[in-house]
């Protein structure tokens, strides 16, 4: 089930051979899955390590390691071996995504809290822009070992690695639903989601709503379990303006997936800046339905 540019990726990558040659946008995809299977290591290492006196927290509050810089920087010297023409945006060492040209946008760990206490809702995520679109997205989570990605107009891969000796296996997203009228809704838990959480909890209560959740983690996994068909996935994103890292790659899944990611009036989002409460699906009709239920908590 793996393609073949899947299968040679992750030989490669186990064989310990290097990187490909700068070309087209299957060489981008090449590039992007040995990068992610490299990184990924890392965090899953890290993981799997204590982590406690390693961590450090910026002025906002939130979490950081220096062995997520280490990741930024192993990712931009991949980069300017590959495509040395193309930017890099880091969570951790910053940069600007430029209006024209090629650029890379990486956070090697979304959900550091989740990784530094051993939790699975962490993912580490790369996008690729051509003149500020994304056209390539990838999101990992070093737990199940499930890679995902995206590429403008080609749809949405899941791989899944091997971690007990099974094969490694490779489909196209989304999944078939168990049952296509069923509402699944994951809300991301933030201080100021009380009124939706009470909406959506009063709605599984009714019916409405068959399964209800807060995920918490890394949104960028949660977007790729949108991605897969069944949940939709409501963030109701009150902090600063999203950054490239943040939301692009989510946000490509859930579109070549069929999908959409919106905001709670159905408008598409800006994948690389967006603002507000957003909500992603495939289904239109369950979306828009999760969608009125926030809208009417918030009104």
């Amino acid at each position: 089930m793996l393609t073949p540019i899947e299968k040679n990726c992750i030989d490669r990558f186990r064989e310990g051979k290097g990187f490909g040659d700068a070309g087209g946008e299957s060489s981008w995809v090449d590039f992007g899955l040995r990068l992610m299977l490299e990184t990924g290591t890392v965090v899953r290492n890290m993981r799997l390590t204590a982590t406690a006196d390693a961590v450090r927290f910026k002025d906002d509050g939130s979490p950081w390691t220096e062995q997520e810089r280490q990741v930024e920087s192993l990712a931009r010297d991949r980069l300017a071996s590959f495509c040395p023409e193309a930017s890099f945006v880091g969570e951790e060492s910053g940069g600007q995504l430029p209006a024209k040209g090629l650029a890379l946008a990486m956070d090697p760990v979304d959900g550091t809290w989740s990784l530094v206490n051993h939790a699975e809702t962490c993912t580490n995520t790369l996008a690729a822009f051509r003149d500020g679109t994304v056209f390539l997205g990838m999101i990992q989570n070093p737990v199940t070992g499930e890679v995902a990605y995206a590429s403008e107009g080609s749809g949405a891969r899941l791989i899944q690695l091997s971690l007990f000796g099974e094969p490694d296996r490779a489909r196209d997203l989304p999944f078939k639903r168990v049952r296509a009228e069923s509402v699944l809704v994951n809300l991301q838990p933030q201080r100021d989601a009380a009124d939706a959480a009470g909406a959506l909890f009063a709605a599984w209560r009714g019916g409405t709503v068959n399964m209800m959740k807060l995920t918490g983690g890394s949104p960028s996994w949660s977007l790729l379990e949108a991605a897969k068909g069944s949940f939709v996935y409501v963030n109701l994103w009150t902090t600063k303006p999203s950054d490239p890292f943040d939301l692009a790659a989510g946000v490509l899944l859930v579109r070549e997936a069929g999908g959409d990611v919106t905001d709670l009036d159905g408008i598409p989002i800006d994948a690389a800046a967006h603002s507000g409460p957003f909500i992603a699906a495939i289904d239109v009709r369950t979306r828009d339905k999760v969608a009125s239920i926030i809208k009417r908590s918030m009104s």
